[in-house]
């Protein structure tokens, strides 16, 4: 009860935070005009989710260390990726490789946390649904590093998405990002509009995965709230 009361105000509102600001990324790939919030705000997740280990926690584990130097790491292999030209294509690996285990292992983190509440608060919902929107946003950013390696992976996307800027021919977020955040929560829901198709295997391999983790996510998190409820109930 000592560590409970004493959590600092932010570190209460920690899925609060995370859900504000994965709704942020997904404002910026709708209004051009502040597409550069889209890096500030993935950076920002970086770093919020390697807080996730402070909550009710006095003493922090090696895994809770490994955990916080990944979220480290993510952050710079996306600044890496953002300050390269085009033409360097393997600035993306990282990246790819990075965000991909830091958000699984902060999804396992989640799902964990939210298994050992209790009963259904808005904290609870929120946490949830971060986790949901964090899943597909993700899924986008791996995307995006996927079309940076192999060109022409998603078809048809808008070409402006590679302009010169200067002479470092940097990649362009606004329009090609935005397009591939759209197919990617176009996969997690699975709902297959079909305007974007994978065309290389290892997108479409990613495709495939990110709608499997979606479902799976919804079926796992859903039991959770409707067993805590329904237990809530019971004893009432």
């Amino acid at each position: 009860m000592q560590l409970e009361s004493g959590l600092t105000p932010w570190k209460d509102k920690i899925y609060e935070l995370l859900l504000g600001l994965c709704l942020l990324v997904m404002a910026s790939f709708a209004f051009p005009r502040i597409s550069w919030l889209g890096n500030f705000g993935y950076a920002l997740i970086a770093l919020l989710l390697t807080q996730l280990v402070m909550l009710r926690r006095t003493k922090l584990s090696l895994h809770d260390r490994m955990y916080q130097v990944l979220g480290i790491v993510a952050l710079l292999t996306q600044l890496l990726w953002l300050c390269t030209p085009v033409k360097w294509y393997f600035s993306a690996v990282p990246l790819v490789l990075s965000w991909s285990l830091l958000v699984g292992w902060s999804l396992v983190r989640l799902v964990t946390r939210l298994a050992s509440e209790h009963r259904v608060n808005s904290k609870v919902l929120m946490g949830a649904a971060a986790g949901y929107l964090l899943l597909g946003l993700t899924s986008g950013l791996v995307m995006i590093g996927i079309e940076t390696i192999q060109p022409g992976s998603f078809e048809p996307v808008p070409l402006p998405g590679v302009e010169v800027v200067g002479n470092s021919n940097v990649l362009e977020f606004t329009p090609l990002f935005a397009q591939i955040n759209y197919f990617a929560f176009i996969c997690l829901t699975t709902v297959g509009f079909g305007d974007i198709t994978p065309v290389h295997p290892m997108a479409r391999m990613l495709s495939v995965s990110t709608g499997v983790a979606g479902q799976l996510y919804l079926a796992v998190v859903m039991g959770i709230l409707i067993g805590r409820f329904s237990s809530r109930l019971k004893k009432g």
